[in-house]
């Protein structure tokens, strides 16, 4: 049966810290909730470019490949017959690239819902009150657009680099380094994680700061730009993520990513797709196994 791989997984493992206990809240409006995400979209599959399929089809098919004899140690890219096993696979998974992508867009909205639900089931009305205060209120307003284009930068970024970006990044002043961490830190990727690490007293905070390179390296200007703007406004920012009702908001949201994130739905529809070839997979491997 073909199983989620344990590479390329770094959202999924992130969040997998343990529950944090909480106080059983009233249930709030899950539009409200809605309204206070603004349209974050952590929670939803990725739209995926040809890049960012085709990495997922190497890393999916390997992992495919190695669970025909996943007791093996010594089966592996290797071994003689690996090839073989591979192209076979990477060449079946190929052509359920369609229907995967589409099965995974498709489960989009409902996962909203749900996140969206399990967030309303960890908040109280006083900390939605108090959101919806501060997002009225000119500071508010600025901190709103300031999420939604640090959310982007992050969102955009990933973990292949040219020479040129690698060169950029190690030229980057130590200081202005330091400014891109502080922003980035106020994702609300990053939020969430730092927040129920707290709640456990994970002195690691999670671990979020590897996440951090790819948006530093290929989003410079960006941030740059974002700096710029927003240099005088991050100590309001940051005094808003320190409070009660933020910090439940966030608590929630990672409760909710760990419960539902969009790997999942990425896993489940290879899954299926695994299943549909695995007797065929399983029996070249075999034939290669004795020629």
């Amino acid at each position: 049966m073909l199983r989620a791989p344990h590479s390329g997984k770094t959202l999924r493992l992130i969040m997998a810290l343990l529950l944090v206990p909480h106080t059983s809240w009233a249930q709030v409006d899950t539009a409200v909730v809605a309204k206070i995400l603004d349209g974050e979209e952590l929670s939803r599959p990725p739209e995926m470019d040809d890049a960012t399929s085709k990495k997922l089809l190497d890393v999916m098919s390997n992992s495919a490949t190695k669970l025909v004899d996943q007791d093996n140690k010594d089966w592996n890219a290797s071994s003689p017959r690996w090839k073989t096993v591979y192209d076979r696979v990477h060449a079946d998974l190929e052509s359920e690239m369609p229907s995967i992508l589409a099965a995974i867009k498709s489960n989009g909205p409902k996962m909203q819902r749900a996140y969206e639900a399990d967030i309303a089931a960890h908040l109280s009305q006083s900390d939605v009150d108090a959101i919806l205060a501060y997002y009225g209120a000119p500071q508010g307003q600025r901190y709103q657009e300031f999420m939604r284009a640090v959310d982007r930068i992050i969102g955009s970024a990933n973990f292949v680099f040219t020479d040129d970006e690698r060169q950029a990044a190690t030229k980057l002043p130590l200081e202005q380094n330091k400014q891109y961490v502080r922003m980035l830190m106020l994702s609300r990727l990053f939020q969430p994680v730092v927040a129920m690490s707290q709640a456990r007293h994970d002195p690691s905070g999670g671990g979020v700061g590897f996440l951090m390179v790819p948006a530093i390296i290929k989003r410079q200007k960006e941030l740059e730009a974002l700096d710029k703007e927003y240099d005088g406004d991050l100590v309001s920012f940051e005094t808003f993520t320190k409070t009660d009702a933020a910090q439940h908001l966030f608590v929630a949201m990672g409760e909710a990513m760990q419960h539902r994130t969009q790997f999942d739905a990425i896993a489940d529809s290879f899954k299926a797709a695994g299943q549909k070839h695995e007797s065929e997979w399983k029996a070249l491997y075999l034939a290669q196994s004795n020629p």
